[in-house]
């Protein structure tokens, strides 16, 4: 995955980050190019030689509060000059004052407020965008969770995949996915989960 979208990344994660929309939904087809989050306080002061302008710009206190003691026109002009680095989106942006979130809207970055502290926040999203941007492949086959170790079960069309994974069912194992595995590569580790809309069911 190159990017998602911050409507997808809203859509999907909003509800386990705690993030609600601040402002006008604007933006929502901008692109987060990269699986991680970005801290803007030197930007705000100014510096853009390392600016990571593909991440999900993150305000917390110590940005919130350098902000507020800059003069009017420079805290605008500041903040200004970090939306026009085509930023994806801000999140725990709820405690802009209009001037800001004006500024936001104006360049169509959406805002984002959150219930979470900075550094829950920074962790927890940082790790789901990790497993968005994992490495992936769909396996034809079925998957497994015999006890804690995952068991996937490969075969050519009819071979008795379905009814194999029935077998270790009915001897204390959890089905996973039947028909079509979803495997990625996070942190080091395999992963393998169901496509949607078969999650639950066996093909049988």
């Amino acid at each position: 995955v190159a990017s998602i979208s911050v409507g997808k990344f809203f859509d999907d994660h909003a509800t386990a980050l705690g993030l609600s929309l601040h402002g006008e939904k604007v933006g929502f087809d901008r692109a987060i190019s990269e699986p991680a989050m970005n801290r803007p306080g030197l930007a705000l002061a100014g510096f853009y030689s390392y600016f990571a302008k593909k991440r999900v710009q993150v305000l917390g206190n110590s940005e919130l509060s350098y902000l507020k003691k800059l003069p009017d026109d420079m805290r605008i002009e500041r903040f200004r000059q970090m939306c026009e680095r085509d930023i994806p989106c801000i999140a725990r942006g709820s405690n802009l004052d209009e001037r800001l979130s004006a500024v936001a809207e104006e360049h169509r970055i959406p805002v984002f407020g959150t219930s979470q502290v900075t550094m829950n926040f920074l962790n927890a999203a940082t790790i789901r965008l990790e497993h968005e941007f994992a490495p992936s492949v769909t396996l034809h086959g079925c998957m497994v969770d015999m006890r804690g170790v995952g068991v996937l079960i490969v075969g050519k069309s009819g071979s008795g995949k379905s009814e194999t994974a029935i077998g270790l069912l009915e001897r204390g194992a959890s089905l996973v996915a039947d028909d079509m595995v979803r495997v990625k590569y996070v942190g080091g580790e395999l992963t393998a989960t169901a496509p949607d809309l078969s999650r639950g069911y066996m093909e049988i």
